[in-house]
């Protein structure tokens, strides 16, 4: 192994899907690309996006607190791509040039990418500045459109192609940046060769469920009251280990 700069810790993290990020605060539309997007909650549902303070869109979405997870497909990374080099500072109309269309978001009040294989409508939820140069977002979603390549397993990749981002190419010579999509789909079993541990995980999760409604009958309370009391008894009990 070598040892490179720490500051290109990120792109061993690549490949990676670059959604868009769309915001809306008044009359003034944004749009960027923003590979560093993930989930961080699947209840309730809260996605996590880190933009740069001097970008444009991290401005409407803090003044709107809305904003859209735009997904396309490896038809249009060409497009993405553009989207992605030129602020609209400098150029505003690179959404047309780039053959991108903002259109109304359906629950939230912000804009999408019209034909985008997935958008995801959220809230703002929280920022953070953690003293570097992006800043946290969090987002809890509130509304997700999909295409019909996605199922609730996931996407089909036989016929969906995201848009994976490898990285750059490095002076001298143009900057280029570097796409890739699926070429191999696999399968692999869940659990294979642990079932034993698997079957007792199971078991464990049915036990606790269980005493859960034996407590709360016993209190004659709601199962998710007694719950998040029980939540709260872990906390005190596991101290400064809870995470």
């Amino acid at each position: 192994m070598k040892e490179v700069n720490p500051e290109l810790a990120h792109y061993v993290m690549y490949p990676a899907t670059v959604p868009i990020i769309a915001a809306k605060s008044g009359n003034e539309l944004g749009a960027m690309p923003a590979v560093w997007t993930t989930a961080v909650s699947m209840s309730p549902p809260l996605v996590l996006m880190v933009l740069a303070p001097e970008r444009r869109t991290y401005r409407l979405v803090r003044e709107s607190g809305f904003f859209t997870v735009n997904y396309l497909d490896f038809s249009k990374v060409e497009s993405l791509a553009l989207v992605g080099d030129v602020s609209a500072r400098f150029a505003p109309d690179k959404l047309e040039k780039a053959g991108l269309r903002l259109v109304p978001a359906r629950k939230v009040p912000s804009v999408a990418v019209e034909d985008a294989a997935a958008v995801i409508e959220c809230s703002l939820k929280s920022v953070f500045d953690v003293g570097g140069d992006h800043d946290i977002f969090i987002g809890r979603v509130e509304a997700l459109y999909v295409a019909d390549d996605f199922t609730e397993g996931g996407w089909r990749l036989e016929t969906y192609k995201p848009i994976l981002y490898v990285g750059r190419t490095r002076r001298p010579g143009p900057i280029k940046r570097k796409f890739a999509t699926v070429g191999e789909v696999r399968e692999v079993e869940y659990g294979r060769g642990m079932e034993q541990a698997v079957e007792e995980r199971r078991r464990a999760y049915q036990l606790a469920e269980e005493a859960v409604r034996e407590l709360a009958a016993k209190m004659s309370r709601d199962p998710h009251d007694v719950a998040y009391i029980l939540l709260d008894v872990l906390k005190n009990l596991l101290g400064p280990s809870w995470r």
